[in-house]
Order: structure tokens, then sequence, then C-alpha cells
């Protein structure tokens, strides 16, 4: 009877301490997750800022395009050429630009450890 008392002291307080870590495991996954929220809640203004200044740019080069297509369409003879090549030129720049803003938003996701 002594014996099944004690091991039935002993088994609770293995109970005990085990559901003691499981809380503070989630205790701690609880705050981890409350301080990466509240990190994108605050980042969110800059990303709101960084979309909007992304699509004025992506508007502008449009825009910068459409205005180079627009001459090259009106072009002829030599001029037309010309017009062609800016046009080439204008989608390379756009294109360099494009991967270059890609991978620099790759590199600020990897430095925040968003890319898992």
């Amino acid at each position: 009877m002594r014996r099944q008392l004690v091991f039935a002291i002993v088994l609770s307080i293995a109970v005990s301490l085990d559901l003691a870590r499981i809380d503070v495991a989630a205790g701690d996954r609880a705050t981890q997750a409350a301080a990466q929220t509240q990190g994108q809640s605050q980042g969110m203004p800059d990303m709101m800022k960084m979309h909007e200044q992304m699509m004025a740019e992506m508007k502008a080069a449009d825009a910068r395009l459409d205005m180079l297509v627009k001459e090259m369409n009106a072009a002829s003879g030599n001029a037309k050429v010309t017009a062609i090549a800016a046009v080439v030129n204008e989608l390379a720049a756009q294109h360099r630009s494009m991967h270059e803003r890609m991978g620099q938003m790759h590199q600020g996701m990897m430095g925040r450890g968003m890319m898992r």
C-alpha cells in the first residue's frame, strides 16, 4: 500500500512537471508569435509605402514605353530603325531594373527571416 502511494505521488509529480514544461513551451511560442505579428504590423506602413512607390515607378515606365512605341509606329525610313532601337533599349533597361529590384526584395526577405 505504501509503495502504491509513493508510486502515485511520483507519477503525479512527473505528470505535473511534464504539463508545466508544455505550458512553458506554449507560452514561448505565443510570445514569439506575438512579437512576430507586432513586427509585421509595424512594418506594414513601410511595405505599403514601398508598394505605392513601386506601382508609381511601373506606371511611369509604362508611360515611357507607350510614348516610345507611339513614336516608333509614327516613324518611317531611317527614323523607324532609330525608334525601334529606342523601344528595345527601354525594354532591356526595364527588364534589368525589374530583376535588380527582385534581387533586393529577395535579399530583404532573407535578412528578415521571411523565407524559410
